[in-house]
C-alpha cells in the first residue's frame, strides 16, 4: 500500500504459519474474527484471536505468525486521514460485544466507514467500562462516612446500577478484596480510632462501627488482629 494513498482500506486475511516481518507508513488495525495471530510490534507481543482489536503504528516493524487456521479482518489507515477523522489512539482491547455484531455486518462497508463505527463503538465501550468504575469510587466514601449503617452489597450494587455479582467482580478489580471483606476491614480501622479513647464503652463502639453486637465486634476484631478488643485495648494503654 502505498503511503500516499487517501483513504482507508480493508480486508480479510488468513495469516501463515511462519514468521513475517513488516514495515509499513501508515497505521494499520488488526481485527480477529477466527483463530489466533501471534503478533510482535514495538517490543510488545499481542493475540490477535476473536474479539480482540489490536494496532500497530506507523513505522513500527513487526513480525507475526498464525500457528493454524485463522481470519483477520485488516484495516490500513492512513496517518494524515486518522488526524483529519479526529481517530485518537487505541490500544490493544476485547471489542465490546456490540462492537463484535456491528463489525460482522460491516465487514463488506467501505473501509473509512468501517473505521469511523468501529472508533466510536470503542469510545462507547471505553465509556461503558469507566463510568461503573467511577460509581465505585464515588460510592466508598459514602460508605465510610456512615459505617453504622446496615450495609448490603446488593444495595450498594443497586446504586452503581449493576446486578450484585457484576459489582462484586468490579469491586475487587478495583480493591483486591470482596465487598464484605473491604467493609469489615474499614469497620475494624474505625473501631480501633475509636479505641484510643479508653473511657468509650465497647459495646458503644461497637455499634457506631456498624456491627451487629458486642460478640460480633468481638470474633472479627480476633479474626483480624488476634486478640479481643478488650485485649487490644489493655495492650495499646500499656505501650503508652
Amino acid at each position: 500500500m502505498s503511503n500516499e494513498c487517501l483513504l482507508p482500506t480493508a480486508e480479510t486475511r488468513c495469516y501463515p504459519d511462519r514468521v513475517l516481518t513488516d514495515r509499513h507508513g501508515f497505521h494499520q488495525w488488526l481485527i480477529g474474527l477466527e483463530g489466533v495471530v501471534e503478533l510482535e510490534a514495538g517490543g510488545r507481543g499481542a493475540h490477535v484471536d476473536a474479539g480482540r482489536l489490536v494496532t500497530i503504528a506507523s513505522g513500527n516493524e513487526h513480525h507475526y505468525l498464525a500457528p493454524g487456521h485463522n481470519r483477520t479482518l485488516v484495516l490500513d489507515l492512513p496517518v494524515d486521514w486518522c488526524e483529519a477523522a479526529g481517530l485518537g489512539d487505541v490500544t490493544s482491547c476485547c471489542l465490546p460485544s456490540m462492537a463484535r455484531a456491528d463489525i460482522a455486518a460491516l465487514v463488506d462497508a467501505r473501509p473509512e466507514v468501517l473505521a469511523r463505527r468501529l472508533h466510536v463503538l470503542l469510545e462507547q465501550g471505553r465509556a461503558m467500562h469507566t463510568q461503573p468504575r467511577l460509581r465505585l469510587l464515588h460510592l466508598l466514601p459514602v460508605i465510610e462516612a456512615d459505617l453504622a449503617a446496615p450495609w448490603r452489597v446488593r444495595d450498594w450494587a443497586a446504586r452503581c446500577h449493576m446486578t450484585e455479582a457484576a459489582f462484586a467482580r468490579r469491586f475487587r478489580a478495583l480493591t483486591g478484596i470482596s465487598p464484605h471483606a473491604w467493609l469489615i476491614e474499614r469497620r475494624l480501622q474505625r473501631a480501633c480510632a475509636l479505641m484510643q479513647d479508653p473511657h468509650r464503652p465497647l459495646t458503644e463502639i461497637a455499634q457506631a462501627c456498624g456491627f451487629h453486637d458486642s460478640a460480633h465486634f468481638s470474633r472479627a476484631f480476633r479474626a483480624r488482629h488476634a486478640l479481643s478488643p478488650r485485649e487490644w485495648r489493655q495492650r495499646r494503654q500499656s505501650a503508652d
